[in-house]
């Protein structure tokens, strides 16, 4: 899943706006506009079988992005996006993958790689009512001047009140022959941006306890 690249600096100001767009990154946005960099950074806590940072962005001046990533068992991610503050409209957070086949799977809200050899990755968004996963154009750069196509795509949100908070759980796991069935709950009736987390994992029956307190 890499970054965009910069494509070009100077010469082709069109494509080179395109590369500069936040929602051609792996990232929340919200009307598909870009945001400010006003980065701050809440908790990095690294351990043995569980790492976990949880950052956040104030790119709108409505409308604050935490970001909280789990690296499990040093095998997966589960990240989890919440939109806070009172700008309404489109919620989306955006995924790149490397170029190559895709596969879609709108009814369990997926995109997973699909390589016939080696290693894939799937990412998926626990379902909500709303949600919806669109297909975007997705380009990346890896030599300056040169660029080419790859899957990418969007996971979509209404926020159609200032008091309503939006959250966003994402699974992404790299496989190499079977796809991962891990669900994920949120434990407790903890509010969106609240300085606490607690998410349940299921896992091939056994159940784990992951999350953060600020």
């Amino acid at each position: 899943m890499p970054d965009a690249g910069s494509y070009i600096y100077h010469g082709e100001p069109e494509n080179r706006a395109w590369f500069r767009q936040t929602k051609v990154h792996q990232t929340l946005t919200l009307n598909g506009e870009d945001t400010k960099y006003a980065p701050k950074l809440l908790l990095w806590q690294p351990g043995k079988d569980l790492d976990i940072l949880v950052v956040e962005n104030a790119g709108y001046e409505n409308l604050t992005h935490r970001r909280s990533v789990f690296f499990v068992d040093k095998k997966y991610f589960v990240v989890v996006d919440e939109a806070i503050g009172t700008g309404t409209g489109d919620v989306d957070i955006h995924f790149q993958l490397a170029p190559g086949d895709a596969k879609f799977d709108n009814e369990n809200m997926s995109v997973s790689s699909d390589f016939t050899e080696g290693w894939n990755v799937i990412v998926q968004t626990k379902k909500q009512e709303g949600l919806k996963l669109e297909e975007e154009e997705g380009q990346v750069s890896f030599i300056y001047t040169k660029k080419e196509l790859r899957p990418a795509f969007r996971v979509r949100l209404k926020k159609e009140t200032q008091t309503e908070q939006i959250r966003f759980i994402t699974l992404v796991a790299p496989y190499e022959k079977e796809v991962p069935n891990i669900k994920i709950k949120v434990i407790g009736d903890l509010k969106i941006g609240d300085s606490s987390l607690q998410l349940e994992l299921k896992e091939n029956g056994k159940k784990k306890r992951i999350g953060y307190s600020l």
